[in-house]
């Protein structure tokens, strides 16, 4: 068994692993689909109709050979002072290794709606944690993720991260609970009950991790990106956050650049479907020069780019397509009085 922090916040090649020989068979399947009750809380819904998310990592928590350094406070307070600028809801990965104080200092500090993560489903610590800060946090705890990628990544099996979200909803009745994995999952019906099981959908979309990456340009990624919105729109009728999607803007001289970068999220900002059961978090917060190092252990080889997928440097400096999605953002609430 992969142990639990291996690859501990998303390191994606592992989509290439799984799904480059399966990928056009499954994209036939996405056309199914099947009807699913609501579940979801009116908090929830409100958050994803007023909120912008954004992924967070803390810029001092690093995982090394399984070896993890915790979060500090202090640290937790300075990443989020940067973010607040222009978001107002977090995505976290773990509510352990200092991640447990992120919510007193996020309402502290303003912010409006937290999902919140557990990395390990089977952490009785991380269960029991979650439990205690979705009750301490009624009004800013608006979901929970069990887990990230634990299909994709095999480190459990569906019947026991089913029965980890079925434990916490038990202990949480009022609290929407959901699992996240690639889009596939969801579209393809795999496993037969994965959307059932969920109060919400936590997908990620990567375009990068796709077979036909490298033979696309910035309009055919977002196009892939908003014609899977479009399915999952018409899957199911529950409350839709995607939790991942976007280009890394480095290295330096590689393939990658803060422009590319910068015109992917404008244009998916642009063509995106606009529907108050669907919104989009920006992945993510800072760059994270650890998972470039994680890539070289996981996948046998370089891919620094993994340490580039931040809207913001690992100092907290801003990278261009925070500067254009600024513009962007500002008018749509001019014109709406609904940033998204």
């Amino acid at each position: 068994m992969i142990q639990p922090y291996k690859s501990l916040f998303p390191t994606h090649f592992s989509y290439h692993i799984l799904n480059r020989n399966t990928i056009s068979v499954v994209f036939l399947a996405l056309l199914l689909s099947s009807g699913c009750a609501k579940t979801d809380s009116e908090p929830l819904r409100a958050a994803l109709a007023t909120t912008r998310f954004v992924a967070y990592t803390p810029t001092d928590l690093k995982i090394i050979n399984g070896q993890v350094k915790p979060a500090s406070k202090e640290q937790i307070t300075r990443d989020l002072t940067v973010l607040q600028h222009d978001f107002q809801g977090l995505i976290t990965y773990s509510c352990a290794d200092g991640l447990e104080h992120l919510p007193a200092i996020a309402k502290s500090m303003g912010y409006t709606a937290i999902i919140l993560g557990i990395w390990d489903p089977m952490s009785e610590v991380e269960l029991t944690c979650a439990k205690k800060l979705a009750n301490e946090f009624p009004s800013l705890i608006v979901g929970i993720s069990v887990g990230n990628e634990n299909l994709l990544a095999k480190r459990y099996e569906w019947d026991q991260l089913k029965q980890a979200m079925r434990k916490l909803r038990s202990g949480l009745p009022g609290t929407p609970v959901a699992t996240s994995e690639p889009f596939y999952y969801y579209l393809n019906d795999d496993p037969a009950d994965f959307i059932a099981e969920q109060d919400f959908l936590l997908p990620s979309i990567h375009p990068l991790f796709q077979p036909w990456f490298e033979q696309g340009n910035t309009a055919s990624w977002v196009n892939f990106v908003v014609e899977v919105m479009n399915l999952l729109i018409k899957k199911s009728d529950k409350l839709i956050l995607i939790k991942e999607s976007g280009l890394p803007s480095g290295p330096k001289g590689s393939r990658f650049s803060p422009e590319q970068q910068a015109d992917f999220w404008v244009e998916l900002y642009q063509k995106m479907p606009r529907t108050p059961s669907l919104n989009l978090a920006y992945f993510e917060g800072f760059d994270h020069a650890w998972k470039e190092e994680n890539a070289k252990i996981d996948f046998k080889g370089a891919h620094p780019e993994e340490g580039y997928w931040g809207f913001y440097t690992e100092a907290g400096q801003p990278k261009p397509v925070l500067n254009a999605l600024r513009k962007l953002w500002l008018s749509t609430a001019q014109s709406q009085a609904a940033p998204r």
